[in-house]
C-alpha cells in the first residue's frame, strides 16, 4: 500500500478509483477490522470518516453505488428546518442548524448559502405574527451565527425582489438563510476522505449474511457484485448505517426483528430556470393540505418540491407517478399563478426515500430525529435523521463504537476530528483555458483543485473536452476522471451521480450515452455486449425521471 503517516494518522496516496477498489476487495477477505459500516449513503461514509479519523480499523461495503439512493435524491438543502418549529421540535432545529454552520465551514465548495422568501399572503397561515416569532426563533437557535439575521420585507420590497410573489394579497415575506448541496456529491467526498484516512471501501458489494460465534456478530458476508466472488469481512463491531433498508440487515440478525422504519417519498420536478426565474429560494405551503415546500434555483434550472406520502413499493426504484406531479404542478402554480407551469416545462423528476423511524399521523408530523439501537448480538443500527444531520448522527454512532471497542481493549489514536476540513471540499481557484465560462465555473465549483485532473486529460487528448451533452458544461473528461478519482463503475454512477446529465438532459442523455459508454468501456474492461447492458440499465433509470403516462 501506497501510504503516508501524518500526525499519527495514516493517509491514503493512492486514488480513489476502481483499481483500488478491487485491492481492497482483497483485503476485506484478508484483514479483520475494528468496525465494519454496511451502507455507502451519507450517514455510513460519516461513521467511516470519522471512525478512520479516530484511528480504527474500519471497512465500509455498499450494495451499490454510494449515494444511490435517498442521499442523492433529497431536497439537496443542508438546513436547519424551519418547519419543524411548527412541531416543537426545537432541539431538532438547533442541532440542525449547528451542523449546517459545521458543514459551511469543513466543506464550503459543497455547502453554499442560500437565501430564502417565505411569502405570506391574507387568509394564509400561519398568522404573519407567528411567522415573524419563528424566525426570530430560528435565529435564535442558530445562536445568530447564520450568515444573515432574518428579515421582514414589506409587499412592495418582497415584489422588488421577487416579482413573480407580488399582489394577491401578499403581506410581506420573511428573508432568512440556508445553504445547498450537491447531496451526491458531499457524499462522495466523505467516501474519498474516509479512504485518505486509511478505510477500506468498496462499492457494489451487497451484504447477504452475517456472521456470528457464539451469538455475536463478528463480520458479514459480502459479495462483489461485478464478479459474484463471495468474501467473509471479520469486525469487531458491526454497523447498520443502510438508511432505508434498515429492517433488512436486521432481519439477517434477527429474522423476527419488529420493523422500525415508516419510509416516505419525496419528489421534485426540475424545469429550466427561465420558467420560473426567481432570486431567491422560495419555501410556501400547499393549497390543498398546507404543506410546506420550495422552489430551489439549481444552475440553469429550478426544481418544485417535495411530497411526503407513505411508501410501500420497491426501495430501490421508487419514482413520481401522475398523482404526485399534478399536486406539486397545482401547489405552485397557486403559488405563482403568471408563471403557468405545465408537464411540458417538466425536463426531469426524480423520487427519494425518507427512512422515517415508524411513528403515528400525517407522515409530514413524524419526527425527523435518528435513533441508534444495539441488539443482543451487537449489531449497531442507525437510523432516521437527515443529511444536515448526517456528521453528528456519525459523532454519536462512533462514540458508542468507541466505547464498545474499549471494553475489548482497542483504544481510539484521537476523539471525534470532523469539524476539521472536509478533504477535497475546499474553494480552491484553478487557471484554466477552456471556451465557456460556464464549463470553467462548472469545474471549478464541482472538483475545486482536482480540476486540473480533468484539465490533464484535455490535454493529452482534446476530444475528452467534447460536452456530454451539447447545452450542458459537463465534459467527457469527467467520464474517466470519475473511474480513476471517484470509483465509478457503471454507465447509471457517471450519468446519475458524478454528473446530472440523466435530470438535466431533456432526452436524460440518452442520445450521448452510448459515446460516454464508448469512453469508459476501455478502462472497465468492457466488451460490446456490456455496453449494451450498460446501456439498457441507464435507460430503464431515465424512464424512472419521466413522466409516468
Amino acid at each position: 500500500m501506497n501510504r503516508i503517516t501524518m500526525n499519527r494518522i495514516t493517509i491514503s496516496a493512492r486514488p480513489f478509483s476502481v483499481a483500488v477498489r478491487e485491492e481492497n476487495l482483497d483485503r476485506l477477505a484478508q484483514e479483520t477490522f475494528d468496525v465494519l459500516v454496511i451502507g455507502g449513503g451519507i450517514t455510513g461514509v460519516a461513521i467511516a470518516r470519522d471512525a478512520a479519523m479516530r484511528g480504527f480499523r474500519t471497512a465500509l461495503v455498499e450494495k451499490g453505488d454510494f449515494a444511490v439512493g435517498t442521499s442523492s435524491r433529497s431536497t439537496r438543502l443542508v438546513h436547519g428546518g424551519i418547519r419543524y418549529l411548527e412541531y416543537r421540535e426545537f432541539r431538532l432545529v438547533f442541532d440542525a442548524c449547528t451542523e449546517r454552520r459545521i458543514l459551511r465551514q469543513i466543506a464550503p465548495r459543497l455547502v453554499r448559502p442560500l437565501a430564502f422568501l417565505f411569502p405570506l399572503y391574507a387568509g394564509q397561515r400561519p398568522p404573519a405574527w407567528k411567522l415573524r416569532l419563528g424566525l426570530l426563533l430560528y435565529d435564535a437557535l442558530s445562536l445568530f451565527r447564520n450568515v444573515q439575521m432574518h428579515r421582514w420585507l414589506s409587499p412592495q420590497e418582497a415584489a422588488r425582489r421577487e416579482p413573480l410573489i407580488g399582489g394577491r394579497g401578499l403581506l410581506g415575506a420573511g428573508r432568512y438563510y440556508d445553504a445547498q448541496v450537491d447531496d451526491a456529491r458531499l457524499t462522495l467526498a466523505m467516501a474519498r476522505a474516509a479512504h485518505l484516512h486509511g478505510a477500506v471501501v468498496a462499492n457494489y458489494a451487497p451484504v447477504v449474511g452475517l456472521i456470528k460465534a457464539g451469538g455475536r456478530i463478528v463480520g458479514a458476508q459480502v459479495v462483489d457484485a461485478r464478479t459474484g466472488r463471495e468474501i467473509e469481512v471479520r469486525a469487531r463491531i458491526v454497523v447498520n448505517a443502510t438508511g432505508v433498508w434498515t429492517d433488512r440487515i436486521r432481519a439477517l440478525d434477527d429474522p423476527q426483528a419488529r420493523p422500525m422504519l415508516r419510509p416516505t417519498k419525496g419528489i421534485h420536478l426540475l424545469i429550466p430556470r427561465d420558467r420560473l426565474y426567481t432570486r431567491h429560494a422560495l419555501i410556501f405551503t400547499s393549497p390543498r393540505d398546507g404543506r410546506h415546500m420550495f422552489v430551489i434555483p439549481w444552475k440553469d434550472f429550478a426544481f418544485i418540491g417535495t411530497t411526503d406520502t407513505d411508501y410501500e413499493g420497491d426501495l430501490d426504484n421508487p419514482a413520481a407517478d401522475r398523482s404526485d406531479v399534478e399536486y406539486l404542478l397545482e401547489s405552485v402554480n397557486h403559488l405563482v399563478p403568471g408563471a403557468r407551469i405545465t408537464e411540458s416545462d417538466i425536463i426531469s423528476t426524480w423520487a427519494g426515500l425518507r427512512p422515517l423511524i415508524a411513528a403515528p399521523g400525517h407522515p409530514s408530523a413524524v419526527s425527523r430525529t435518528h435513533v441508534i439501537v444495539e441488539s443482543p448480538s451487537g449489531l449497531l443500527t442507525i437510523t432516521g435523521g437527515k443529511l444536515t444531520t448526517a456528521r453528528r448522527m456519525a459523532e454519536e454512532l462512533t462514540d458508542w463504537v468507541q466505547r464498545r471497542l474499549a471494553e475489548q481493549g482497542i483504544y481510539a489514536r484521537s476523539g471525534c476530528r470532523t469539524r476539521e476540513p472536509l478533504e477535497g471540499a475546499q474553494i480552491e481557484a484553478v487557471e484554466m483555458e477552456v471556451p465557456d465560462d460556464r464549463v470553467a465555473r462548472h469545474l471549478t465549483e464541482t472538483y475545486g483543485g482536482d480540476a486540473r485532473w480533468i484539465l490533464g486529460y484535455l490535454e493529452e487528448n482534446p476530444a475528452l473536452g467534447e460536452p456530454i451533452v451539447p447545452g450542458l458544461p459537463y465534459l467527457l473528461a469527467e467520464a474517466l476522471y470519475a473511474i480513476g478519482h471517484e470509483m465509478a463503475l457503471t454507465l447509471s454512477d457517471v450519468l446519475i451521480r458524478r454528473t446530472h446529465v440523466i435530470y438535466e438532459a431533456r432526452d436524460g442523455g440518452l442520445s450521448r450515452a452510448r459515446t460516454v459508454a464508448g469512453v469508459m468501456a476501455p478502462r472497465l474492461g468492457w466488451d460490446e455486449a456490456e455496453i449494451e447492458r450498460q446501456l439498457a440499465d441507464y435507460a430503464a433509470q431515465v424512464a424512472q425521471t419521466r413522466i409516468p403516462s
